[in-house]
């Protein structure tokens, strides 16, 4: 909090969420209260203070991570605070000189210079260019999923549906996109005592699940969102 008060260039609900987070930060800098904490702290609109997040991360203040079924971890940054910088000519600068060109005579000739290419956003060959993603390394995601629940049945064929799901899973967001979070999700998996069928549904006999089942899109959402995890 003490490098956090003296800065200046910002708003005053900034500053209050800025310090709402340095009072419960540790001495790293890390915390993780919930968005309503913060606005239940500051007296702020939820919005105002998601608002005020993302500007914080602008300037360098505040580093953000996402985590599966639990609040978001904030890492305070106050030395790499970069206020916004708003230009302002200098007090004696002079006046932009005014240019006059004078009118060519009527009988004149007129020269045009026509370009010897234009700019093209096309590629080499007129295709337009794609930005590439990365490709969706379904048998890598296979091998985190045998390698993190050895209690469910391995994975040995990767059927062409089972690499469809995955690349639509994968391609849903960009976070998706990156084998650390399926390593997360499926260690999410194996924390729920409901889906490794340690517990009765409703009196009747356990549920269990499998790959099939955690890829599926409904299942898939339910699991990130920390459903099976209350």
């Amino acid at each position: 909090m003490s490098a956090c008060w003296p800065l200046q260039g910002m708003s005053g609900p900034q500053k209050a969420v800025l310090i709402s987070l340095a009072d419960n930060a540790n001495d790293e800098g890390v915390c993780w209260p919930s968005v309503a904490r913060i606005a239940e702290r500051t007296c702020l609109a939820e919005r105002t203070v998601q608002t005020a997040i993302k500007w914080l991360c602008q300037v360098g203040l505040l580093s953000i991570r996402e985590r599966m079924g639990r609040s978001t971890m904030y890492t305070l940054t106050p030395a790499a605070y970069a206020p916004p910088q708003e230009p302002h000519p200098a007090a004696a600068a002079p006046p932009p000189p005014q240019l006059t060109t004078e009118t060519p005579a009527a009988a004149a000739p007129r020269t045009v210079i026509e370009p010897s290419s234009e700019p093209s956003s096309l590629g080499g060959d007129g295709a337009p260019r794609k930005i590439s993603k990365p490709k969706c390394p379904a048998q890598a995601i296979v091998d985190l999923f045998n390698l993190t629940i050895p209690e469910f049945p391995r994975v040995v064929m990767l059927t062409k549906d089972r690499i469809a799901k995955i690349g639509a899973r994968w391609n849903e967001s960009d976070v998706h996109q990156d084998l650390n979070f399926w390593a997360e999700y499926f260690a999410l998996v194996r924390s729920s005592k409901f889906l490794m069928g340690e517990v009765s549904a409703a009196g009747g006999s356990p549920f269990r699940c499998n790959f099939d089942w955690l890829i599926a899109p409904t299942n898939f959402v339910k699991v990130v969102e920390g459903n099976y995890n209350a």
